[in-house]
């Protein structure tokens, strides 16, 4: 008992203290270590029995994760690459809130798993799994990958290098290749969120939920939508800055644009193998 309480007090300190020093350090570490705190509060609460004992874990483990993100913070002293509330206080409502409701959900598993009849399915049935979910998932992968690589690059890499570049060609006001995280103010954000929706899809069909629509409908649309913003930014709105003078694609902006289509073909897949439920006549 002892072991399992210092555990539910450390690990999420010390995460939430990992989390904080890349807070000053990197954007897209931080949200994806974010990301990841979300899917770890989902488990911790599956260690409990039931909803409230989840949420409980939930809070705590929200309180501290914040906390110590705050200590880093401090700790290391730099600027954050990701705004912050003011006061930085109001972080905690962002972390405790949500894993309270995570923890919640962890703990209603668990109990669903644990109070199953005897030859009642289990809550997960992996075998569900198809070939739309992996494209998702491998388009999920190359999106978020794609957003550390280098998305725009300018004429110059430096002040006269190459020789005969055009100093001219700037963004943000400097050289170099730029990833989507240094592009970005917003989009960036959107993106790693389009990521998750291959997912939430994979757990919607291995758990058999029932949907008033077609399982797969809502990550096509994230993915047509990671698509067409993608596209905005880049070709059809143009480049980004404001005076876009000889900025060039990166891998980046290739790489991402296909994984953005892949997770528009996952979902198009599965929505069009699901079969909608037939209502009888005279019902609406």
């Amino acid at each position: 008992m002892a072991a399992r309480i210092a555990l539910a007090l450390l690990v999420p300190s010390a995460y939430g203290f990992v989390t904080g020093i890349a807070l000053d350090n990197s954007k897209g570490l931080y949200i994806a270590l974010a990301i990841l705190a979300a899917i770890g509060g989902v488990l911790a609460g599956f260690e409990m029995y039931g909803s409230g004992q989840g949420a409980v874990r939930g809070v705590v483990g929200g309180a501290l994760f914040g906390g110590f993100i705050l200590i880093a913070h401090q700790v290391v002293g730099g600027d954050a690459t990701v705004k912050l509330p003011h006061p930085a206080i109001i972080l905690l409502a962002f972390t405790i809130i949500p894993g309270a409701a995570l923890g919640s959900w962890g703990g209603k598993l668990r109990y669903e798993y644990e109070e199953r009849e005897e030859g009642q399915p289990g809550p997960f049935d992996l075998t569900r799994i198809g070939v739309s979910e992996l494209i998702g998932f491998a388009g999920a992968g190359l999106l978020f990958a794609s957003l550390f690589m280098t998305w725009f690059k300018t004429s110059c890499n430096a002040p006269g290098q190459p020789p005969g570049c055009n100093p001219n060609s700037r963004l943000h006001g400097g050289f170099g290749h730029f990833t989507a995280f240094q592009t970005f103010a917003k989009l960036d954000i959107l993106l790693t969120l389009a990521c998750i929706a291959p997912f939430v899809l994979a757990w919607i069909v291995v758990r058999g939920h029932a949907l008033t629509w077609r399982p797969g409908e809502v990550t096509m649309i994230v993915g047509m939508t990671a698509s067409v913003l993608i596209l905005l930014n880049g070709v059809i709105l143009g480049k980004p800055g404001s005076d876009p003078v000889d900025i060039s694609f990166g891998i980046g902006w290739f790489l991402g644009l296909l994984g953005a289509i892949g997770i528009l073909v996952g979902g198009l897949l599965r929505q069009a193998v699901g079969a909608r439920v037939r209502k009888p006549p005279g019902v609406i």
